[in-house]
């Protein structure tokens, strides 16, 4: 009885520790959402999740750019959406001053004086336009929007020379040559709605990326959330059977304890008896 009740208390003591550190590595995932807390929790699982971050860093950052660059284009188009408006209305101006022998001067005046207020805020607007401080709409300047070869007279000789125009010299244009006017005008819109046309396709593009990206970011997350978030529910229930272990090891440890204490006490109460009781040895 006493080897058995000996042994017993010291094969205790491993299950004791046992279901501490049970209780204490569940605290642990409970309190931090993990159950990879370090390496020795789970070395294969680690180096998994640790390739499941990589890899969704990267898809993080590329939604990020797209996300960048869908702004600055949608910028970018808004701006040309304000141009492109100004254009049309240019337009109308060079049909109505084409019609030369129908328009009173007074009106072609005006048109002239309207055209070159479109133009200032054309300038204006392609100058100002930012995003994030940097210019948008740089190459669409009056002097960029289109160009066109002119037939005119030298001043000095007289002799015919072409000239290269630009969108700016269209006011100019109105009276002189109202046909390189109007085909100005339709340069510039054109070259406003190619690029509209092409922003436009690169932003379904980016979205069409976008979704693909989103949708590997979303299975990235959850096999990362499989691996490394702690499931409460089960670990709740692990640290509620570990405690109950724990609680039950004790308690069986300390009656063990009591047992081998009576058992020592009974042992040394009848040592005493019997040393008290033996007979003494007598000389002859």
């Amino acid at each position: 009885m006493s080897i058995y009740g000996l042994s017993n208390l010291t094969f205790g003591i491993p299950r004791l520790n046992q279901h501490r550190a049970d209780i204490a590595q569940s605290l642990q995932r409970l309190s931090t959402g993990k159950q990879i807390n370090r390496a020795s929790d789970d070395p294969s699982g680690l180096v998994v999740s640790t390739k499941l971050h990589a890899s969704k860093l990267s898809l993080e950052r590329r939604l990020t750019s797209f996300q960048r660059e869908s702004s600055y284009l949608g910028a970018q188009e808004g701006g040309l959406s304000v141009l492109s408006d100004l254009l049309i209305e240019l337009n109308e101006l060079t049909v109505s001053s084409a019609s030369t022998a129908t328009t009173p001067q007074e009106e072609q005046d005006a048109n002239k004086d309207k055209a070159n207020s479109i133009i200032a805020a054309i300038d204006q607007i392609a100058g100002s336009a930012t995003f994030q401080g940097s210019n948008i709409l740089a190459g669409f300047k009056s002097s960029a929007l289109g160009s066109i070869m002119v037939e005119t007279t030298d001043p000095e000789t007289g002799d015919p020379k072409m000239v290269e125009m630009s969108l700016a010299d269209l006011p100019n244009l109105l009276e002189t040559n109202p046909e390189a006017a109007q085909d100005l005008a339709e340069q510039a819109a054109s070259k406003v709605t190619g690029r509209r046309g092409a922003i436009g396709n690169r932003i379904n593009a980016i979205d069409s990326e976008s979704r693909v990206l989103q949708s590997e970011l979303t299975n990235t997350s959850e096999a990362l959330s499989d691996i490394e978030d702690t499931d409460f529910a089960i670990e709740s229930a692990k640290l509620v059977r570990s405690q109950i272990l724990e609680q039950a090891t004790t308690q069986t440890m300390l009656i063990q304890r009591k047992q081998v204490e009576s058992m020592l006490d009974l042992l040394t109460s009848s040592t005493n008896n019997l040393s008290q009781t033996a007979p003494v040895s007598s000389r002859s």
